[in-house]
């Protein structure tokens, strides 16, 4: 293949390749296969009408577009890898030049990563992070487990309170017309917890198992609803039952039912290890942040706006994904919040931009390091990867494309070289407060 770089500027590559006439034969006759069904000449069949015929009745150029498409589907890529472009988006390719005798000559213009200038990355002094934990964290973690080992007791001989769970069927209207979303049978609603609107859970402490009364509310201005925003509404309430959470009294035996430990006092220095260990790591995961921050900050580099556009549909993606298993689309989750998807793609731009970046610079890090994953590494990883999904090594390394594979080393690679940021960072206690 003949491929040459016309010029690059601004990271856009201008460049034209040429193939020959073989390979725009075998284009032709794709073409003309594609659409012999759809075409006819007098004294023959659909699809029975030679090539050859229909060229020179209808002319070569019939077939010319879908012939193009076949040759880009393959040699495109060849002339990227011969020039060892790095291209970040779809190309823009002018109408090419066809000449049965020579071939075809394309002219493209595709954005490429930016070259980027290092600065400085070693050695950088970052502040330690806090790693401490508090008494009231460690107490705030034993609450937990004992909410989650607590036990519900009917309550039938006084009025509801607040911290009560009370069960309750209630009907909501306004202007006396019943709304969407505004009814249910049977519920269960823990005063205090400010579930519902307004000061619907304080109208409900003082009343009785089987007590039946109106509360009285206003919907918010900024409710996600529109019908209903800044609305006076009235919901009819029915109490059916009223309960308390028990919790368990918090001394050795609880500590014997809850873990492996036979005293409290081992059971609480058990979660103050995991928080700090917890403390630690993100401490850690701080520390790294800002010498990132810094490093990039050091550099120079001139992106192309499609790579922070990329980045950002790839957000955009990955979190209509997580929302979707909670049932949630884009726009109705944007309709909860009201605001539209628009502003919500916009918001992604500063992370989105920070991520390409700090990207862009651990490459070149990379490059410049030398540093590379070994292919022990890289199985490694890969497998690590299986487990996730529960599958065994071997069928997880073969089910892996060698494109997959690259995908993962580049990965690889990156994160080792976010380790020599870190490794030779020098770690400073913070400056005092004055």
């Amino acid at each position: 293949m003949n491929a040459q770089v016309i010029s690059k500027e601004n990271n856009i590559v201008k460049f034209s390749f040429q193939v020959g006439p073989e390979k725009l034969e075998e284009g032709m006759q794709h073409a003309y296969n594609k659409n012999k069904n759809h075409l006819s000449l007098p004294g023959f069949r659909k699809g029975k009408a030679p090539r050859k015929l229909i060229e020179s009745q209808l002319g070569s150029e019939i077939f010319y577009d879908d012939a193009v498409n076949f040759i880009l589907n393959t040699e495109y890529d060849i002339a990227v890898k011969e020039l060892e472009l790095d291209t970040v988006a779809r190309p823009e390719i002018d109408a090419p030049a066809i000449d049965k005798a020579k071939g075809v000559t394309f002219e493209v213009a595709v954005a490429v990563k930016p070259s980027v200038k290092l600065g400085a990355y070693k050695g950088l002094e970052v502040e330690k992070a806090d790693d401490t934990i508090s008494e009231d964290a460690i107490e705030a973690e034993l609450k937990k487990v004992q909410e989650k080992n607590s036990r519900m007791q009917t309550i039938e001989d006084r009025a509801a309170q607040m911290n009560d769970i009370v069960n309750i069927g209630y009907a909501g209207t306004v202007d006396g017309v019943a709304f969407e979303g505004g009814t249910a049978d049977s519920f269960d609603l823990t005063l205090g917890s400010h579930s519902f609107i307004d000061t619907f859970e304080d109208q409900i402490v003082g009343h009785s198992i089987g007590d039946k009364f109106d509360v009285n509310v206003t919907f918010p201005a900024e409710y996600h609803a529109e019908e209903l925003k800044g609305k006076e509404a009235v919901f009819a309430v029915d109490i059916k039952g009223i309960s308390v959470k028990e919790l368990p009294e918090l001394n050795d035996e609880f500590a014997q039912d809850v873990s492996e430990f036979e005293t409290l006092a081992e059971y609480k220095a058990s979660i103050a290890d995991k928080l700090k260990e917890g403390a630690e790591a993100n401490a850690k995961q701080i520390q790294g942040d800002h010498l990132l921050d810094m490093a990039v900050a050091n550099a120079t580099m001139d992106v192309p706006e499609v790579m922070y556009e990329n980045k950002i549909e790839q957000m955009m993606q990955d979190f209509a994904s997580n929302i979707s298993k909670q049932g949630l689309s884009v726009e109705v989750y944007c309709q909860y919040l009201g605001t539209t998807p628009e502003v919500l793609r916009e918001n992604f731009r500063d992370s989105a931009a920070k991520s390409v970046r700090a990207r862009l610079m651990l490459e070149q890090i990379a490059k410049e390091e030398g540093i590379v994953a070994t292919e022990e590494e890289l199985n490694e990883q890969i497998c690590k990867i299986g487990e996730g999904y529960g599958l065994q090594p071997e069928k997880m390394l073969e089910i892996f494309s060698e494109e997959d594979r690259k995908a993962v080393a580049e990965d690889l690679v990156v994160q080792k070289a976010l380790k020599v940021i870190e490794e030779s960072a020098v770690i400073v206690e913070p400056k005092s407060a004055e």
